[in-house]
């Protein structure tokens, strides 16, 4: 990859979006559709795609809600795609109770929309313009790959600590 083909799917990367809630459809899936709109939702943002597996893994570890005979709702669609971008950087109990703490005050509406939004705006309004495609791609690759990294670890740390600080805070209440 040279530096032009790395600017185009850099400007193509930062134009990538999450679905909003109203985008979901508003309709029961089956296992193999839920794993079609995720994967189809996803699809530009995770290294493997999603399997019946792993969901079945993730509502035995209570991270998604159960199905009723078979069928998932939108609240499903919403803990996939959520848990699905999580668990690059988080173990899945950590993301447990990072939910859990979200559904505390918020809807499972308010509190994915919450995330889709943030998502969406850190991918279009931070700067990857100015600090990527400016950039000597030769001479700067590993000073930009290390800033990068550096910035994944602290952000990674920090938000460990919060939901452990506010997962000890509800259980002493």
């Amino acid at each position: 990859m040279n530096d032009d083909q790395f600017k185009i799917w850099m400007e193509k990367f930062s134009q990538i979006r999450l679905p909003l809630w109203d985008e979901f459809p508003d309709l029961e899936l089956y296992m193999d559709q839920l794993v079609n709109l995720g994967n189809r939702y996803l699809s530009h943002l995770l290294e493997n795609e999603i399997t019946p597996s792993m969901i079945n893994s993730y509502v035995k570890k209570g991270l998604m809600q159960r199905p009723t005979k078979k069928k998932y709702t939108t609240t499903n669609l919403a803990e996939l795609v959520v848990i699905s971008l999580l668990k690059s950087i988080y173990p899945l109990e950590t993301i447990r109770d990072g939910i859990k703490q979200s559904l505390k005050n918020k809807t499972i509406e308010e509190s994915y929309s919450y995330f889709a939004n943030l998502f969406n705006l850190t991918l279009e309004k931070s700067n990857l313009e100015d600090s990527i495609l400016n950039f000597n791609y030769e001479e700067e690759l590993i000073l930009l790959t290390l800033q990068f990294s550096v910035h994944s670890v602290i952000y990674k740390i920090i938000g460990q600590k919060l939901i452990e600080l506010q997962h000890t805070q509800k259980n002493s209440d």
